[in-house]
């Protein structure tokens, strides 16, 4: 109890720092139930050099420079990746580049912030338990070069991916769920795009909805756990694809090859105009409603919907982040004749 009311006071204090310094783009720095402001477009580089393991930097809406890369088990959540219902983007959190991450950045969790850019992790480093949460992003690599450079225990959830994921073949217990993936360029036999690729066993790709265009869905998977996704491409499938287990699965193809890979219990030849209350053509776009037309027909193995909206924590609407919403707020123009400032913000905490 006594965390959750220190998180909440904190976010009541970042609320009130940013309806009080109009236009400034601020990040938090939580340490030790003590919370510190930055301003501007660097107050993330400078929050973050500040920070220590475990603690949390939370960013207002607008536009962050990163630092120069993540070697740090912290927390960093945004205020989110959606724009707001008028379509104002400010008031979402943007980060002006793609990401690093470096030795040293076990346990980091980012979450709610639209990311310029790709997330890259360092080839000659081993990275594990990172979690990357509700935030849009235009690609993921690994990089790794080793064995001893693994990233492990990795995860995307509820995310939007328009380039694709490489895993680069080093790592275990790796985890996408709930997250809308397109395609990047990897070149295997100098011609193909794909959407998740260079997996060496123990990955779980979980209540997704792949959009990979003309290009491969899975390209150099093996060993893995494939169920409940949302597979949209007229093209291969798969490439370099080899004992995959793949169960529930939704694809807009009518045959499909398996190969030697287990499966079970897949919907084939679903029309793509079918699938969804809201979407069309190959874009990840925020006007599209991705719940199902029919999410009784289409069920998965845990006896919910396929795609986003299923599963024991489907996908947060609009893509808020986790920590407490601000949902009303009234700061007085000026202060009385004693100089105090009224002050009255509401926030709700949120299950997921």
């Amino acid at each position: 109890m006594k965390t959750k009311q220190l998180l909440t006071l904190n976010i009541a204090l970042f609320a009130l720092v940013l309806a009080t310094s109009a236009q400034k783009y601020v990040t938090t720095l939580q340490h030790n139930g003590v919370a510190q402001a930055f301003y501007g477009q660097n107050s993330l580089i400078e929050a973050y050099n500040a920070s220590v393991k475990g603690d949390t930097l939370n960013l207002s809406g607008g536009y962050f420079n990163a630092p120069t890369a993540f070697a740090k088990g912290i927390t960093v959540i945004g205020s989110g990746h959606f724009p707001d219902p008028t379509g104002v983007v400010e008031k979402r959190t943007k980060i002006l580049s793609g990401l690093t991450i470096n030795f040293g950045a076990d346990s980091l969790r980012l979450e709610g912030l639209y990311i310029d850019g790709d997330i890259n992790y360092a080839a000659a480093s081993s990275i594990n338990y990172v979690k990357v949460i509700r935030c849009r992003l235009a690609s993921a690599r690994f990089n790794s070069n080793s064995e001893l450079a693994s990233k492990n225990y990795c995860s995307f959830e509820e995310c939007f991916i328009e380039g694709g994921i490489n895993f680069n073949n080093y790592g275990i217990n790796l985890y996408v769920y709930h997250s809308i993936i397109k395609s990047t360029p990897i070149i295997l036999d100098n011609w193909y795009e794909t959407s998740v690729s260079n997996i060496n066993g123990s990955a779980q790709i979980d209540g997704n909805i792949f959009i990979p265009i003309s290009s491969v869905a899975f390209g150099n998977v093996i060993g893995s756990l494939i169920n409940n996704n949302i597979i949209i491409t007229q093209y291969f499938l798969f490439r370099g694809f080899d004992s995959n287990t793949l169960i529930n699965n939704l694809f807009i193809q009518s045959t499909v090859n398996f190969g030697t890979n287990s499966y079970s219990n897949n919907y084939l030849g679903v029309p793509q105009a079918d699938i969804f209350v809201n979407e069309t053509g190959n874009a990840i776009d925020y006007t599209h409603d991705y719940h199902l037309k029919n999410p009784e027909k289409y069920i998965g193995t845990d006896g919910t919907q396929v795609g986003l909206y299923g599963g024991t924590i489907p996908f947060k609407e609009k893509g808020l982040p986790t920590n407490p919403q601000i949902t009303s707020k009234h700061i007085a123009s000026e202060t009385d004749v004693n100089g105090n400032l009224d002050v009255n913000i509401t926030v709700k905490a949120q299950a997921n």
